[in-house]
């Protein structure tokens, strides 16, 4: 045991075996719509600002997708995918696991349990990127001032991963230039020039601003800043802290972005919880300030804005990891004395807890994803690969199947948009549903012009008895999935008749 001593060791052996598990893994997740989408974009974008313009509907800063473009230019094999968020994920465990100025225990288990194995190790988003410039920047937070620029720069690109590095860019920035400034009186005079000051304001003002800018979607410019307004969504949304500290989910196989306890003791857990947070930081009030103003970006979020799933929520407890990481920095030399000494010595055994429940949590999601698909997308895509390859594939919306299209390697014909369609968009202008009877009768439409049967991917289950022409139903792929999307797949043949054409429909909205 020697060897784990020392922080470097430590964080080598077992970053080691996180990626052993991750690789192992990563063999056996099946990706799923969200995952694949940001692939697509970057693949059948023919140039950067396609690209760029492509995933204008996104929500998201450019980074991701500028990653992701760039690999997309050096392989089409769907699996580098899987390969760049293994890089990041490593990276921001071994960060943890070196840096963190945690008990060693505490970081295996933090790295090892729910967010850090799974929802941001295994599920290839956006977030093990977050994760990685996060971690970068409380390392270099001691070298704050002597790496002016640097620290800035890293701040810059944290904004650029999501909404979540946003928030915290933009609250690490304010309380940075605080103290340049000299706002705390504790603070000791800093030898930041004037000159570096403004520079340094202007850099990180620019990237707050350029990743705001690159996440706004069109039709937020016109639309209601506010989403939700109702009681069920403060109540859940109260619970959600709780939810993010102890994700123990639901024991069924679908248990993703759910949670064993009921809402109602939830809410008192939170605060309580809450509670605890805000003594423990009592004694360094210029980090206090920062934990409040970002669960109160998080509390709004989902309250009024977007609801969110558990890689949302998760950021309560990240927030509160990094900000306490950043304590160790001040706690030695601000009020020795406060009222609230007990907090510190309840905190330490309740984040020994928590990262126990994630790991129980982690292990259990781990496990369900081994045994059962995470979505039928891939297995949709297999069945399609074995069918004769003169068949034209179609599908009634781009949404869940573009998963499909990205285990296929190529566009699938999209019918009520009438192209072939290789990535989606959420622009509201283009829902196009259509009925059942008139899906059916494009599809006909479709074959009898290309005089090829048309196989048909739905998403819901077509009264194809009715219809005016035979269609054969193939087959049915609603299995006991996590993320529970059904498939049924439909063959649809030429009829010697003159040619058929698509008229126009009305939305089934």
């Amino acid at each position: 045991m020697a060897l784990f001593t020392r922080d470097s060791s430590f964080a080598l052996t077992f970053t080691f075996f996180y990626a052993l598990i991750l690789a192992w893994a990563m063999g056996f997740h099946e990706l799923w719509f969200d995952e694949t989408e940001p692939w697509l974009l970057a693949l059948y974008s023919d140039s950067y600002s396609e690209l760029l313009y492509n995933k204008r509907f996104e929500g998201h800063p450019n980074l991701w997708y500028s990653i992701l473009f760039a690999v997309t230019s050096f392989t089409h094999d769907l699996r580098a995918l899987q390969i760049t968020q293994t890089v990041f994920a490593i990276g921001f465990v071994y960060l943890f696991l070196r840096y963190a100025p945690f008990p060693k225990l505490l970081k295996g288990m933090i790295c090892f349990g729910y967010y850090g194995l799974f929802e941001y190790g295994i599920i290839s988003r956006l977030y093990a990127l977050e994760m990685f410039f996060l971690f970068l920047v409380c390392t270099f937070y001691s070298k704050r001032f002597s790496h002016w620029y640097l620290y800035i720069a890293l701040l810059a690109i944290l904004a650029q991963t999501n909404l979540f590095g946003f928030f915290m860019t933009g609250v690490l920035g304010l309380l940075l230039f605080s103290e340049t400034f000299n706002v705390w009186k504790e603070t000791p005079k800093l030898p930041v020039s004037p000159a570096r000051k403004f520079i340094g304001i202007a850099i990180w003002a620019t990237g707050c601003l350029f990743s705001f800018w690159s996440m706004m979607r069109p039709n937020e410019i016109e639309a209601s800043l506010l989403t939700f307004l109702h009681p069920y969504y403060f109540y859940q949304t109260i619970a959600r802290i709780w939810q993010s500290f102890a994700p123990v989910p639901d024991l069924t196989t679908s248990f993703w972005n759910t949670s064993f306890l009921k809402t109602s003791v939830e809410i008192v857990l939170s605060a309580l919880l809450l509670a605890l947070l805000c003594a423990a930081f009592y004694r360094t009030k210029r980090l206090l300030l920062p934990l409040l103003l970002l669960f109160g970006a998080l509390f709004f979020l989902f309250f009024l804005k977007f609801e969110g799933s558990m890689r949302h929520h998760g950021h309560y407890f990240v927030y509160t990891i990094a900000l306490l990481w950043l304590r160790t920095y001040y706690v030695q030399s601000l009020i020795p004395h406060h009222p609230f000494k007990w907090a510190d010595k309840i905190l330490l055994p309740c984040l020994y807890l928590f990262g126990f429940l994630q790991v129980i949590a982690g292990a259990y999601a781990l496990a369900t994803d081994w045994k059962h698909p995470f979505f039928m997308g891939k297995e949709v895509a297999q069945y399609l690969k074995a069918l004769p390859t003169g068949y034209i594939l179609a599908t009634d919306e781009r949404v869940a199947t573009s998963n499909i299209t990205a285990y296929l390697g190529h566009p699938v014909y999209n019918l009520p948009t009438g192209n072939l369609a290789s990535f989606y968009t959420l622009d509201p202008q283009e829902a196009n549903d259509l009925r059942p009877i008139v899906l059916l009768d494009w599809a006909q439409a479709l074959a009898q012009q290309k005089n090829t049967p048309v196989i048909l991917v739905c998403r819901s289950e077509l009264p194809y008895q009715w219809s005016s022409f035979p269609i054969e139903f193939l087959a049915t792929f609603r299995g006991n999935s996590i993320n529970r999307f059904a498939f049924y797949i439909y063959k649809v043949n030429p009829l010697p008749f003159p040619k058929k054409y698509m008229m126009a429909e009305f939305s089934a909205q």
